[in-house]
């Protein structure tokens, strides 16, 4: 597939632009020339701190090129601002699983009822809370007592509890003790030299204040604040105590289109605030210059049709922006981050050779952490029979969530490896036995130990389908699957192939993170459940990134929006310019209510926007040539097609203010084949010919057997007739769960043939005085076909939609036997026959053909009747409604002659005629099988049994006093010689009512 944006840009309009100094550049000139030039080395003393580690190596890559040839230099001290501030406070930030566990351990000592599996849903939340208070300074025992009382008037209910009711006490309890819960944390972790991560932001700026108050320590480094943007209290109170004793510069990158004091652009709201309050000059903040204003870019709005063309279309412009501007600097910017394989896959090896992956993949983006949630699916969606549900590991498993994981690609991968060991023949094609024999035996629900004798108890079916009770079985399941794939990498190590090397990644990865949960649980009572391990074991997958290695400083850098703080590009890819991506949508990550953080001034989705929207135009500021994509209204998986709110400002605010700015809105298009394709009369069918083979294949197919079903399919859809009888296609077979509309009516015909059954083997009549004893035996009859008990296959349950299935068949039934008794002339019944199997060979003269063609006709009857005249009468059940007037091919009023409903007969591909045609056939080979005169079969139709036996009228085959076998052959004649003729093609058919349920749709594209 190959996308293309039209109208192409043109040279002039893309004329390079002399590109401005990257922000970072101009900071390390401006630092040398200061600090680096005079007899003191003062540049080596200093501390500079950048918003990322991005960005930090990027500005010792530019004082190192703003050097002279050769020139030594003693760097001053670069770092992150969240490496900075952790080391400032003297602390190791802790894991958050072993956080959570500290936690737990607290709020037990607290509430001994806490229940552990409740406990894992908000732990990370109310961790996350904590955090934020204390980066941001927040007087924690205001926001809790404010908290505790809201939450209190949000509980209280006098006119359900009475004032002193302990049930309301508890009911608002937790928000009272987390004050407590809070303070005894944070001792804890202080205590061991351990914080999480906003502790360690509120413990630096103590240490600081403590510093600059002791007469006795040493003045601080000098400190250079660069890049940064919005800062929280804790930032915000360090750099202001740094500021206040002469020890800090602040460079802000910044551009007046948002800095503007009435500018109502969001992206400024922080700066403007420091701007305000710090009095400082405004060339900290950029000095006032116009880059988005005041210089040329060329930007290109470019629309998708799907979120998947995103990683292919941005391998193109990567290539087009390689082969233009080789010199250029080029960042393909993932606000969505799922999208990096598939923009990793979508590169062009030729054109960008080298890149760097600045962003890590998320563990939960892979393929294994698929194959880890199929497995949990498995043991989740089961049942446990014959105890309550707990939660746990369960005995019996969902036939789907089975086969689902044993088709994961990874398990295909070891399956592969698997046949390939010849001493081990036992266990080739072992999962494709497993998903064959599932369907063989209708296996709905599968209890785990027949799962490992389906298996023959490999210990990769061991360890996929053993049951779970708690964390203990499935850490011992994990480290199996991983030794078992582990073999797979290892026996391919000397393949250079990408894939295996990153699903070695994956392996190691999921290893690294089994172990850490092990390592933590291990000592612990308290044994987790399958879905409480599951949750700490995704929260640590959602933070896990596989990392990528390349060249920190190439050209081509694949990145997240947060990761371009501070940095500059000559060329701008931003992928995923929707709303509810860019910015991402308005979520409130926290257990506190949007009153509460707003009153502490803890930070919102508001303030999360802002940031957003600062990174996005900071970004833009250098850029010369910027390419937004996003996707089209109406694309499946998008919760909206609307485009992104910075779109509009850029089209509706910014276009308006700079003349040199020119933008381009495309659609991106999906290139087709330029060569148009011959059609012929059918146009746009699938046609083919009657040759020589393929009239040699439709009369083996008629001399075999056709039965009245199959001829219905040559008349309604050739095409149909085709693919099942020549062709011979077969839909897969498949676990029914719950009955179709065929397995329903098979159900029925059983149950009445048993019913039926012994009067036949007795040659006995049925009398009215049999009906009470057949009603009493209908209900077990019906559950008997319903369950299809048999010795392999599993017995259909009867339960659910089943059951409400079974009831009514059972109602069927019985209606059924009890019209017997109430329409005249019916009882009693001798039964010829049931399940009769009826058959005829008419004898077709082929044109060009030595010798006639033998076409044999075959069914089975339901039931055959012998009336008392001795005449023979075949009786079709219906399960469906069929009504009196739809058995009449002649009508009622406008009555058709008798040729104009033998061409109906014929021709007609109608719900009516088809069931008159297959009375019709009956009948015949009812004539040719018993050798005996035949009256017109009978339609029993199950839905409209007050109605009684509903007859086709053929008399219009007789009318002149024919034999009815006699013309009944010469008209079957005219079918076949229509099936074999050479000069109508096997097509499909025009009436697309008919296509709804055919299974060979999906050939056709129907």
């Amino acid at each position: 597939m190959s996308a293309h944006a039209t109208p192409a840009l043109s040279p002039a309009t893309a004329a390079a632009q002399a590109a401005p100094v990257s922000f970072l550049a101009g900071v390390a000139r401006d630092l040398l020339d200061r600090y680096g030039s005079g007899p003191l080395d003062e540049l080596s003393d200093l501390v500079v701190i950048v918003p990322t580690r991005r960005a930090v190596v990027y500005l010792k890559n530019e004082l190192a090129m703003n050097l002279p040839m050769g020139a030594p230099l003693w760097a001053p001290r670069v770092a992150a601002m969240e490496d900075y501030m952790v080391e400032l406070a003297g602390v190791q930030v802790e894991e958050p699983i072993a956080l959570q566990l500290l936690l737990y351990d607290i709020l037990k000592g607290i509430d001994t009822k806490l229940d552990f599996d409740q406990f894992v849903g908000w732990a990370g939340l109310l961790l996350s809370d904590f955090s934020n208070l204390d980066q941001n300074l927040a007087d924690t025992h205001a926001v809790f007592e404010y908290l505790s009382e809201a939450k209190a008037l949000e509980r209280w209910d006098l006119a359900e509890l009475p004032p002193k009711s302990q049930a309301a006490a508890h009911s608002f309890g937790f928000w009272n003790q987390l004050e407590r819960v809070y303070h005894q944390l944070k001792k804890r972790m202080l205590a061991n030299h351990l914080a999480y991560p906003g502790l360690a932001y509120r413990r630096a700026v103590e240490k600081l204040e403590k510093t600059l108050k002791d007469p006795a320590a040493s003045a601080p480094a000098m400190h250079v604040f660069v890049g940064l943007g919005n800062l929280s209290a804790s930032e915000e109170k360090l750099i202001r105590l740094l500021l206040n004793v002469g020890r800090a510069e602040i460079r802000f990158d910044a551009d007046p289109f948002y800095l503007e004091k009435d500018s109502p652009n969001r992206a400024g709201q922080h700066l403007r605030r420091y701007f305000e309050r710090w009095k400082l000059p405004l060339d900290n903040f950029g000095g006032g210059v116009e880059y988005l204003r005041g210089r040329p870019h060329h930007v290109r709005y470019l629309g998708v049709a799907n979120p998947s063309m995103q990683g292919k279309l941005a391998g193109q412009l990567l290539a087009e922006a390689r082969q233009r501007y080789p010199d250029a600097t080029v960042a393909v910017v993932l606000p969505d981050e799922t999208l990096l394989l598939p923009v990793l896959h979508g590169l062009p090896p030729d054109e960008v050779p080298d890149y760097n992956v600045t962003m890590g993949l998320s563990f939960q983006a892979t393929p294994l952490f698929n194959l880890v949630d199929l497995l949990f699916e498995v043991h989740l969606t089961g049942i446990r029979e014959g105890s309550q549900e707990t939660g746990y590991g369960v005995p019996r498993y969902h036939h789907l969530a089975v086969t689902k994981l044993l088709s994961h690609p990874f398990l295909r991968r070891y399956q592969n490896w698997q046949d390939q060991q010849a001493d081990q023949p036992q266990y080739h094609n072992i999962l494709d036995q497993i998903c064959r024999e599932i369907v063989r035996v209708n296996a709905v629900l599968l209890p785990a130990e027949e799962l490992l004798k389906m298996g023959a108890h490999h210990p990769l079916i061991e360890a996929l389908f053993k049951t779970w009770d708690n964390c203990d079985d499935i850490i011992r399941a994990c480290h199996t699957l991983i030794d078992l794939l582990r073999q797979v990498y290892s026996a391919e190590v000397a393949d250079s192939d990408r894939e295996t090397s990153i699903g070695a990644e994956y392996l190691y990865l999921f290893y690294t993170l089994v172990k850490q949960l092990d390592s933590a649980f291990d000592c612990r009572e308290q044994r987790l459940s399958v879905r409480s391990f599951r949750r700490f074991l995704y929260e640590q997958m959602g933070r896990t990134r596989l990392p990528f290695s390349g060249e920190p400083l190439a050209d081509v850098q694949v990145m997240g929006l947060l990761e371009t703080r501070a940095l500059d590009f000559d060329h701008l890819i931003i992928l995923s310019c929707n709303e509810g991506v860019l910015p991402a949508p308005k979520r409130q990550q926290s257990l506190f209510p949007y009153d509460v953080l707003t009153t502490a001034g803890l930070p919102t989705y508001a303030d999360a926007e802002a940031i957003t929207a600062y990174n996005f135009w900071r970004l833009l500021q250098r850029a010369q040539r910027v390419d937004l994509v996003h996707v089209l209204p109406g694309a499946e998986g998008m919760k909206s097609g609307e485009r992104s709110r910075f779109l509009l400002q850029l089209q509706n605010d910014l276009l308006p203010q700079n003349p040199q700015l020119t933008l381009e809105d495309l659609t991106v298009s999906v290139a087709g084949p330029e060569v148009e394709v011959g059609v012929d009369n059918y146009e746009g069918d699938l046609i083919l010919e009657k040759d020589p083979e393929m009239l040699a294949a439709l009369r083996g197919v008629l001399e075999r057997n056709i039965s009245p079903s199959r001829l219905n399919d040559f008349l309604a859809c050739s095409l149909r007739f085709y693919f099942s009888k020549v062709a011979r296609f077969h839909e897969n077979d498949a676990v029914e769960e719950t009955l179709e509309a065929s397995s329903f009516g098979t159900m029925v015909h059983e149950a009445l043939e048993n019913l039926m059954l012994p009067f036949e083997q007795d040659a006995r009549s049925i009398t009215a005085e049999d009906i009470p004893e057949l009603v009493r035996q209908a209900p077990a009859e019906v559950q008997r076909a319903l369950r299809q008990e048999e010795t392999e296959k599993h017995a259909r349950a009867d339960e659910g939609l089943n059951h409400v299935y079974g009831q009514v068949a059972t109602r069927l039934v019985v209606r059924l036997l009890e019209s017997l008794t109430e329409q005249p002339g019916l009882l009693p019944i001798r039964l010829f026959g049931l399940e009769k199997e009826l058959a005829a060979t008419v004898f077709v003269d082929v044109p060009g053909q030595p010798e006639p063609l033998a076409v044999r006709l075959f069914g089975y009857a339901d039931r055959v009747d012998e009336l008392p005249d001795g005449r023979l009468r075949v009786v079709d059940y219906k399960s469906g409604l069929v009504k009196r007037s739809d058995l009449q091919l002649r009508g009622y009023r406008d009555k058709l002659t008798p040729a104009e409903a033998v061409d109906r007969l014929l021709h007609e591909a109608s719900s009516s005629v088809d069931k008159v045609r297959q009375l019709w056939l009956y009948r015949l080979m009812l004539a040719h099988t018993a050798k005996r005169e035949t009256a017109e079969t009978a339609i029993l139709s199950l839905r409209n049994i007050d109605e009684g036996l509903l007859s086709a009228d053929l008399s219009f085959l007789t009318e002149g006093g024919e034999d009815f076998v006699a013309v009944s052959e010469e008209l079957v004649r005219k079918i076949v010689l229509r099936i074999l003729d050479p000069t109508e093609p096997i097509r499909k058919t025009d009436d697309f009512t008919k296509c709804e349920y055919c299974p060979y749709k999906g050939i056709c594209a129907r």
